[in-house]
C-alpha cells in the first residue's frame, strides 16, 4: 500500500476510534441524567395509574399493583439492565443516528430527535459557513497586506486589532452589538426568530436581514485573529531564501507573493483557518443563544433548559463528529497542500 494511502487509512481508523471511545463516555454521563429523568417518569406514571384505578382496590392490592407496574415500566425503559449495557446501547445508537424521540420537542409533527437535528443543522451550517468564507477571505487579504509592510500602521492595527478582538467573548459583543443597532439605531431586529412569514426572494431577504448581526458579531471576534495569523506564517515565507532570489531576478512583486509565498504558506494558512472554524463553533452556538438563531446552539439550549436527554445527546454527537472530522480533514490537508511533507503511517515528517 502506498505512504499516502496508508497513512489516510490510520488517521481515518484513528479518527473513527476516537469518536467510538467520546460517545461512550459521553453516552456514561448522559445516561446517569437519563436514569434521574426516566425513574421519575415510572414514579409519575404509576401514581396517576394508582388514583386512576385504585379506589376500589385494598391497600395489599394497591402495594401489589403499584410495584408491579414500577417493574414493567421500569423492564420497558431498560431501567433494569447493567448500567454497561446500557451505556454501550446509548452509544451504538448515537453512533448510528439513532437518538430516539424527544420528551418535549417536536417539528412538524415528528418528535423523533434526528428530525429535529436535521431541520436546525442547515440554519447552523449557514451561519457558519457564510461567516468563515468572510472572515477567513478578509484574513488572507489583510494578513497578506499586513506582511508586506511588516512594521508599518497596517501591521501595527492588525496586531492591536487581533488581540483586542479576539481577546472578547462573542456573547459580551453580541449584547454590545444588540443595543447599539438594534435598540439606538433599530437597523436590524434583536432576534432572529421567528423567520419571516413570506416566500421566495422576501423570504431570502428576511432572513439576511435577520442573520446580519450574529454573522457580523462573529466575523468580527474572529477576522483579526485570522488576519494576524496569516501575517505571521507569510512573514516567516518571505524570510526564506527563494523569496530573497526570486526578488533579486526581477520577479514581480504580485506574482512573489501570490505565486511563491501564499503556496508555500497554504499548509500552514488552511489548516489554521479549518481549526479556527471548529473553535469558533463554540462561541458562535452561544451568539445563536444571544440572537435567537434557530440552530444547533438554541436547540442545545432549549434541550437543556426542558431536560431533554436525547435531543441533549443527539446535538453533543453532532457537534463532537464535526470536531473530529473537521481535524481529520485539516490533517490529511496539510500533507496534500505541502509536497515537502512525507506521509507515513506515523504521520507527517
Amino acid at each position: 500500500m502506498p505512504a499516502s494511502s496508508k497513512y489516510f487509512v490510520v488517521r481515518t481508523l484513528s479518527a473513527v476510534a476516537t469518536l467510538v471511545v467520546v460517545m461512550v463516555l459521553l453516552s456514561g454521563i448522559f445516561i446517569s441524567m437519563a436514569d434521574e429523568q426516566l425513574e421519575t417518569t415510572v414514579r409519575e406514571t404509576v401514581s396517576q395509574e394508582v388514583e386512576q384505578y385504585g379506589a376500589d382496590m385494598t391497600e395489599e392490592e394497591l402495594e401489589n399493583f403499584r410495584e408491579r407496574r414500577e417493574e414493567e415500566l421500569r423492564s420497558h425503559y431498560g431501567l433494569d439492565d447493567p448500567a454497561w449495557r446500557r451505556v454501550m446501547s446509548n452509544a451504538y445508537n448515537a453512533l448510528t443516528l439513532n437518538f430516539g424521540t424527544s420528551y418535549m420537542m417536536d417539528i412538524g409533527g415528528s418528535n423523533y430527535v434526528i428530525d429535529i437535528i436535521m431541520h436546525r443543522l442547515p440554519r447552523t451550517i449557514l451561519l457558519f459557513t457564510t461567516a468563515a468564507v468572510i472572515y477567513v477571505i478578509l484574513g488572507i487579504i489583510i494578513g497578506l497586506k499586513a506582511a508586506q509592510v511588516a512594521g508599518g500602521k497596517l501591521d501595527k492595527f492588525l496586531s492591536f486589532f487581533g488581540i483586542s478582538a479576539s481577546s472578547m467573548p462573542m456573547w459580551w459583543v453580541g449584547m454590545i452589538v444588540i443595543l447599539i443597532f438594534s435598540y439606538e439605531l433599530g437597523w436590524f431586529p434583536s432576534r432572529a426568530t421567528p423567520f419571516p412569514d413570506a416566500e421566495g426572494l422576501e423570504f431570502y431577504l428576511g432572513v439576511l436581514h435577520r442573520m446580519a448581526l450574529p454573522l457580523g458579531t462573529i466575523v468580527f471576534v474572529l477576522f483579526g485573529a485570522r488576519a494576524w495569523a496569516t501575517r505571521n506564517i507569510l512573514t516567516d515565507v518571505l524570510q526564506d531564501d527563494y523569496i530573497m532570489a526570486a526578488r533579486a531576478k526581477g520577479v514581480p512583486e504580485s506574482k512573489v507573493m501570490y505565486g511563491h509565498a501564499l503556496k508555500t504558506a497554504a499548509p500552514p494558512v488552511v489548516t489554521s483557518a479549518l481549526l479556527a472554524l471548529l473553535m469558533s463553533v463554540g462561541g458562535a452556538m452561544i451568539t445563536e443563544v444571544v440572537f435567537r438563531w434557530p440552530g444547533m446552539g438554541m436547540l442545545l439550549y432549549d434541550a437543556i433548559m426542558m431536560n431533554d436527554v436525547p435531543v441533549m445527546t443527539g446535538v453533543v454527537f453532532i457537534t463532537t463528529f464535526l470536531y473530529i472530522f473537521g481535524y481529520l480533514v485539516a490533517d490529511l490537508l496539510y500533507g496534500v497542500f505541502d509536497p515537502r511533507v512525507e506521509l507515513g503511517s506515523g504521520g507527517p515528517k
